[in-house]
């Protein structure tokens, strides 16, 4: 196997694939009562960013360009609205997207294993609200059979309502991040993922470097692009050693 190829395979393992049950099942998951979850606070760097460097390591320093801005649309899985919703509910937008998080990892050549280095909290972007039910009035009297059959079999829901929150569809990076690492060579990963309707993770979008080298007492840089422009989004990573490699999906 071409080693690009394999560790741009070790790369997508890295996040746990999405597995999709069925809508009923799946939005049951997700209810989380008639109000909308707290906001997520910014992200912060992990305990790792911004330290010293280890005094037999270096320094990776992240620098992230563009805009900086990534932003969500509301079924980014693209599935149809008649598998998902309820007819009495596919005259509305379909929302297949619940959340959305970043991370930058690293794996060091030679040892097995993932490290992230910078994890996000979680962005909602949706929320589940119990449909209240109309108060039932006693009936004067038993429909006929006529009525009965003019009604039509009944129909099913789940009870609950998908509710879309704009303002949480978009988050802007940081201009750079420095994460202490010991000296060797390193694979450099920065993804986003996407919280599903059956409550898992699926990567979105992507982008990874290889073969960063971390000296001691020095900086090692890598150049991120992160930009949403005119409904385009852009994630990429690029070493600045002309004998480091680069490689994303």
């Amino acid at each position: 196997m071409d080693r690009r190829v394999g560790r741009s395979l070790g790369w997508m393992m890295l996040a746990v694939g999405v597995c999709v049950a069925s809508p009923h099942a799946a939005q049951a998951r997700l209810s989380e009562g008639e109000n909308p979850p707290a906001p997520t606070p910014p992200a912060n760097q992990s305990a790792l960013a911004n330290a010293a460097a280890p005094a037999d390591g270096g320094t990776l320093l992240v620098t992230i360009s563009g805009n900086r801005q990534f932003c969500v649309r509301m079924n980014e899985m693209s599935f149809s609205r008649e598998a998902l919703k309820p007819r009495e509910q596919r005259s509305g937008p379909l929302i297949t997207t619940m959340g959305y998080k970043y991370q930058i990892s690293m794996s060091q050549q030679g040892k097995s294993g993932v490290v992230k280095l910078l994890e996000s909290p979680t962005f909602r972007t949706a929320y589940m609200e119990k449909i209240k039910k109309p108060p039932e009035y006693p009936q004067p009297r038993l429909p006929t059979e006529k009525e009965i059959k003019k009604a039509g079999p009944k129909r099913y829901t789940t009870g609950e309502r998908l509710h879309w929150m704009p303002k949480d569809t978009c988050t802007t990076l940081q201009q750079e991040y420095t994460f202490p690492l010991p000296e060797g060579r390193y694979d450099i990963y920065l993804g986003f993922d996407l919280l599903v309707l059956n409550g898992m993770w699926s990567p979105l979008q992507s982008d990874f470097v290889t073969n960063v080298l971390i000296e001691k007492g020095k900086v090692s840089r890598v150049q991120g692009t992160v930009d949403y422009s005119k409904g385009v989004r852009t994630v990429k990573l690029e070493a600045s050693r002309s004998g480091d490699s680069a490689g994303g999906r």
